[in-house]
C-alpha cells in the first residue's frame, strides 16, 4: 500500500489594497505599507498579520528592500521629518527605546531581539560599533565611519531608511542609510514575513514577485523569473484563474469579487511558489 505524504506550507495572511507593494527577496516576503503610523503602531500592525517590522541582516537584503522601495511608486519627498534632517523615511525594525544605545532587532515590539549596535555615531558622543559584528547601514556608512545613530535633541528611539541624504546632500548621511529618528514620527513601513513559498532552489536563483493591487480586482504580478503558469484559488479551492505562458515575467490578473485567495506560480525553472493575499 502506498502511503500519501502530506506537507503543509504556512503562507502568512497579506492585506493588499493599492498602495501596498509586495515583494521577495530570497524565501523572504516583505510589504511595504504606504499607511503611516508611528513606529508602535506600525510594529503592531505588522504582527496583526503575522509579521515584524523588517530586519535587515545582510548586503544583499539591504540592497532588495532599497531597490523596492525605488521601485514601488511612492513619493521619495511623502513627508518630511523635522528631527531627520527634514526628509522622509521608511520605519525598519531596529529600535533602543528599552535601553539608549542598545540597539535590537525588535520589529515585533515584545522587548527583545538580536542586539547588533551599541553606541552612536560620530554625529552623537562616537564610539559605536556593531555587536559580533553584525551587519549595519547607519548614515555616514558610506563613508567608513557612521555618523548615526546620535539622538539628536534625545528621543530618537526608532531606525528608519532615509529616502534622501540627510541633513543635505553632500553632508555624509546617503538615501538608503539608516537613521534614528522619533519614535512618535508617522511614516510608512516594511512588513517581513517567514514562512513563504514552497520549493527549493539556491538563493542566487530563487524568484523574487511583486504584486500590486491596480483595484476593482485586478491584481499585477511582477517576477525577475520566466512563469509557465499561473493558477489562483478561492477560499473554497476552487479555480478562478489558469494561465500558461511562455517567458512572461508580467502578468495582469482579473479577479471576480473581492476577498482572499491563493496564488500558485510556477517558473521555467520548476520551481513553485504560492502566495496568499487578501484583495479589496
Amino acid at each position: 500500500m502506498k502511503k500519501l505524504l502530506l506537507i503543509f506550507f504556512l503562507i502568512p495572511m497579506l492585506h493588499v489594497t493599492a498602495q501596498d507593494y509586495i515583494f521577495t527577496i530570497g524565501s523572504k516576503q516583505y510589504k511595504l505599507v504606504k499607511t503611516q503610523k508611528t513606529w508602535v503602531d506600525a510594529a503592531a500592525a505588522a504582527v496583526q498579520e503575522d509579521g515584524y517590522l523588517v530586519e535587515i541582516n545582510d548586503q544583499s537584503e539591504q540592497t532588495g528592500i532599497w531597490d523596492a522601495i525605488q521601485n514601488s511608486g511612492i513619493s521619495m519627498t511623502y513627508t518630511s521629518v523635522p528631527d531627520g534632517g527634514g526628509v522622509a523615511y521608511v520605519w525598519i525594525g531596529a529600535t533602543d527605546k528599552a535601553t539608549e544605545g542598545t540597539w535590537l532587532w525588535d520589529g515585533d515590539d515584545n522587548g527583545q531581539g538580536i542586539n547588533f549596535w551599541t553606541g552612536q555615531g560620530s554625529w552623537g558622543n562616537g564610539g559605536g560599533s556593531a555587536v559580533n559584528n553584525a551587519y549595519y547601514n547607519w548614515g555616514g556608512t558610506n563613508t567608513g565611519t557612521p555618523n548615526e545613530p546620535d539622538n539628536y535633541g534625545s528621543g530618537q528611539d526608532a531606525a528608519a531608511i532615509g529616502l534622501a541624504p540627510w541633513p543635505a546632500s553632500g553632508m555624509g548621511n546617503n538615501a538608503g542609510e539608516w537613521n534614528d529618528i522619533a519614535i512618535t514620527n508617522m511614516l510608512y513601513y516594511i512588513i517581513e514575513y517567514d514562512n513563504v513559498g514552497i520549493g527549493q532552489l539556491p538563493d542566487n536563483n530563487t524568484p523574487n514577485i511583486t504584486f500590486r493591487s491596480n483595484g476593482n480586482g485586478s491584481i499585477l504580478l511582477k517576477s525577475d523569473k520566466e512563469l509557465m503558469a499561473v493558477d489562483v484559488f478561492n477560499t473554497t479551492g476552487k479555480q478562478v484563474y489558469s494561465g500558461k505562458m511562455q517567458g512572461v515575467t508580467t502578468l495582469s490578473i482579473n479577479l471576480p469579487v473581492a476577498g482572499l485567495y491563493i496564488i500558485r506560480s510556477r517558473f521555467k525553472d520548476t520551481f513553485i511558489r504560492n502566495d496568499k493575499i487578501v484583495v479589496r
